[in-house]
């Protein structure tokens, strides 16, 4: 009996210890930080946001119904690791993100403008899943809101390429007025990619090249048939083209009208080629059963989709980030472009930080620093401001960023440090900036 009651002791000190490090849901926050931005960059948010506190008081939470990780909100409520401003070590921070729809309509539009995002509410919200878990707590309702605008956006983008057919349908490009009010600062590269379906891959085990992708986004292969094979003694076999798109706003969207579609870069020139979407979907979204052109609203969805073309028997091309690498169970992979590649179901980094492969560009994150509509911006000495600050040196942390897939370092907002194991995440090549210009080799 005695015996018994020791392990009983015992078990409920483990559970009470472990309740002492969660905060969780029913914790009024010290502060609340609201972020926004493109889906690609979810991983990269809690990365960045969970580097702020003590390890072991850290929560993570998800509107998933299946309990997995948030496609488009997700939020990260720990104890902070460094007294920020006048918050102190320990203060409680509840960091929430919102992703659906892309970077535009989260990280740059509701910044520049004020506009309020509907972020689930979190607090009395939440339904534990598994405690020290991640995600640690499902949103209870998801009809339960908290209105603000981002006091942060991230962006996998330069803001300036937010224009023309990346934004999305009836919303203005911001204006320099606007722009005035936000504080840019440039952050590493985000390395996009080209999956497709396993089916596909063995057929062009050697990827594509630059033009042949650039024809199917654009609508001028519709057949695979229209395609060689990888030995070129014939062509693939016949087959409707599926591809998986994302909406326009969306960063990699964006990144990929640049880089095969030359839009908007070359509209000075008049050389620049619409993506097949920009008049809407088409096809046969459920069955594949002919050409399909499919627009996913979050990254998060590409892959599941991408597995059910292939159990349909079809085969599918879709733009997704390196951020998103396949599982054993994943019946998808990334291709190589022109005959680089930075892993199929790994990332390897070594080609895009030698340049070979330059299908990469910088992310940057933004703040304002003016009032706008009556929102509150971006003001150190505040103990909100403090926190975004110490959010943007975790960003520019390359400890913290590099254990991210898909993410290397601009050479020119990271410097060498001396420690070889995070210099050889440095590129060789940056566009300065500016997506529209070609990869520049500075080192």
């Amino acid at each position: 009996m005695k015996q018994k009651l020791k392990l009983f002791a015992s078990s409920l000190a483990l559970a009470f210890a472990g309740q002492a490090y969660a905060v969780g849901p029913t914790v009024t926050p010290d502060l609340i930080l609201y972020t926004g931005g493109g889906a690609e960059q979810n991983n990269v948010f809690e990365t960045i946001a969970k580097s702020l506190f003590t390890p072991g008081t850290i929560d993570y939470y998800t509107d998933q119904a299946d309990n997995s990780k948030g496609r488009s909100f997700r939020a990260v409520y720990g104890k902070l690791a460094a007294a920020a401003g006048s918050l102190p070590a320990g203060s409680n921070v509840l960091i929430v993100y919102r992703s659906l729809g892309g970077v535009f309509a989260n990280g740059i539009g509701p910044l520049v403008r004020g506009q309020t995002l509907p972020y689930f509410r979190v607090i009395g919200n939440a339904t534990l899943i598994s405690a020290g878990g991640n995600p640690s707590y499902r949103i209870t309702n998801t009809g339960l809101t908290d209105p603000k605008a981002p006091d942060i956006g991230l962006a996998n983008e330069e803001l300036a390429l937010f224009t023309g057919l990346n934004l999305p349908s009836g919303v203005a490009p911001v204006t320099a007025a606007e722009l005035s009010h936000v504080t840019s600062q440039p952050l590493y590269a985000v390395v996009n990619g080209i999956a497709v379906t396993n089916n596909l891959a063995a057929q062009r085990p050697n990827g594509f090249s630059k033009a042949e992708i650039a024809a199917i986004l654009s609508g001028g292969i519709q057949d695979w048939s229209q395609l060689r094979n990888a030995a070129d003694t014939g062509n693939l076999p016949a087959g409707p083209v599926v591809v998986i798109d994302r909406n326009f706003g969306s960063g990699a969207k964006a990144a990929a009208n640049q880089y095969f579609l030359n839009n908007p870069g070359g509209l000075a020139f008049g050389g620049t080629v619409d993506p097949i979407n920009l008049s809407g979907d088409l096809g046969d979204p459920v069955n594949y059963n002919e050409y399909t052109v499919r627009t996913e609203p979050s990254a998060g969805n590409v892959p599941s989709v991408l597995d059910g073309v292939f159990a349909k028997g079809k085969r599918a091309i879709g733009i997704l980030g390196l951020e998103n690498i396949p599982t054993g169970a994943s019946n998808w992979q990334f291709t190589s472009i022109d005959g680089a590649s930075v892993g199929t179901t790994t990332f390897n980094k070594a080609q895009a930080i030698s340049g070979r492969y330059d299908y990469f560009y910088q992310a940057s994150v933004n703040t304002r620093k003016n009032a706008v509509n009556g929102q509150r911006y971006h003001q150190n000495g505040t103990p909100w401001g403090s926190v975004i600050t110490a959010f943007i040196n975790k960003a520019l942390d390359p400890t913290v960023i590099t254990t991210v897939p898909g993410t290397i370092l601009d050479p020119i907002t990271f410097p060498e440090t001396g420690n070889a194991a995070l210099d050889a995440f440095r590129a060789k090549g940056t566009r300065f900036g500016n997506s529209t210009a070609p990869l520049q080799l500075v080192e």
